[in-house]
C-alpha cells in the first residue's frame, strides 16, 4: 500500500553540524524534500541563539559539536520554557554510533539517532516516520522528551531487526504537532 504524499514545504528546520560540507549536504537533501526554511550553524552556542529567537519544527543536531555535546544541546532544548519549541522533533546525527552516545542522546530527549553519513532516502524515511508516529512527551525532573517505550510502532525503514519483533508491520499512529500538520497539508 502506498504512503500518502507528504508536504514538508512549510517546515522550519535547524541543522547544527560542525562540518560545513555536511551541513550543505543535509541542507541540499532537505531542499530536495521541498523544505524552504532551513537555518544552519556549526556550534551549540549559535544554535542556542537561533532557538531563543525562532521556532523550529525539526532539529538535526550532530552528536559532537565544538562547544558541547549534541546530547547537552538536546537537553537544553527540552528544558526551554518556550512552547512548542521544547517539544520539537530532534534527530541526532553521528559518525560514531556507539552505544554510550546513542544512550546519551536518547536520555537527553532526542527522538532518533542516525548514523552519518546518511542517504537522502534514509533521512526522508526517518522524518516521515516521525511525522506519522504518535509518541507522547514525558516531563519528569530527570527527563523531558518523547516516551522511549513504544513497541507497537513500525520501524522507519519498515524492516524489523530483532527476532522478537513482530513479523508483520502494524499501522502507525499519526503524530500530532507542527510537523504532522505541515506534512499533511
Amino acid at each position: 500500500m502506498a504512503q500518502p504524499r507528504m508536504n514538508l514545504s512549510k517546515l522550519n528546520v535547524l541543522v547544527v553540524d560542525r562540518n560545513h560540507y555536511y551541513r550543505a549536504l543535509i541542507s541540499q537533501a532537505l531542499r530536495g524534500f521541498e523544505i524552504k526554511h532551513i537555518t544552519s550553524c556549526e556550534t551549540a552556542s549559535a544554535a542556542k541563539e537561533y532557538l531563543t529567537n525562532s521556532d523550529f519544527d525539526l532539529c538535526l543536531i550532530e552528536a559532537e559539536l565544538p562547544d558541547m555535546s549534541g546530547a547537552d544541546l538536546v537537553r537544553f532544548i527540552r528544558r526551554l520554557k518556550k512552547e512548542p519549541l521544547r517539544f520539537v522533533l530532534i534527530i541526532v546525527l553521528s559518525s560514531y554510533a556507539q552505544a554510550g552516545m546513542v544512550s546519551a542522546a536518547r536520555d537527553a530527549g532526542a527522538n532518533l539517532v542516525l548514523k552519518k553519513p546518511t542517504s537522502p532516502q534514509a533521512l526522508f524515511d526517518h522524518i516521515a516516520w516521525l511525522a506519522r508516529t504518535k509518541r507522547p512527551y514525558i516531563e519528569l525532573d530527570s527527563y523531558i522528551g518523547p516516551d522511549r517505550k513504544f513497541h507497537d510502532i513500525d520501524p522507519p525503514d519498515g524492516h524489523y531487526k530483532r527476532a522478537k519483533d513482530p513479523s508483520e508491520a502494524g499501522s502507525a499512529n499519526v503524530r500530532s504537532g507542527a510537523l504532522e500538520e505541515s506534512a499533511t497539508q
